[in-house]
């Protein structure tokens, strides 16, 4: 199988057990990809758009849907005013915190697989990929 394939696959994959474990029926997958990546301090519009690998006003809309939710708010940069800051509300943490706590579950599942002897090195090349495609990302 060839790496394009693999990615492919796992992208299939990934996606499928984030459907099915960490939605609830309430979240779609990018109100869960966006309620777990934004950090405690918040994080502009522009970073989140590129993070989640969507255009700005796709951004926009669901931080709309998110904003009527309850899950964020906006704010003005405090050094620019013409950025806009997204950050969790209360509502949006304890929802952030339920989804990384089944992520969690859901990774030691998946790891308990893999033969023990084996998990190191698994975990190693995970970390090696991963960097891959930051750097792939953030080249294009």
């Amino acid at each position: 199988m060839e790496c394009g394939e693999l990615i492919i696959q796992y992208l299939i994959s990934l996606q499928a057990i984030f459907r099915k474990n960490t939605k609830e029926g309430k979240y779609t997958l990018s109100q869960v990809l966006i309620l777990a990546i934004i950090p405690d301090n918040g994080m502009d519009m522009t970073t989140l758009s590129e993070r989640i690998g969507v255009d700005n006003s796709t951004t926009t809309r669901l931080i709309g849907g998110m904003i009527q939710k309850g899950l964020i708010q906006k704010k003005k940069g405090v050094n620019d005013k013409r950025t806009t800051i997204i950050t969790l509300t209360e509502k949006g943490e304890l929802a952030s915190e339920k989804i990384e706590s089944k992520i969690d579950h859901i990774g030691e599942e998946i790891f308990n697989h893999i033969p023990f002897e084996s998990q190191e090195n698994i975990k190693e090349a995970l970390i090696s990929f991963n960097w891959s495609l930051i750097k792939y990302n953030s080249s294009n």
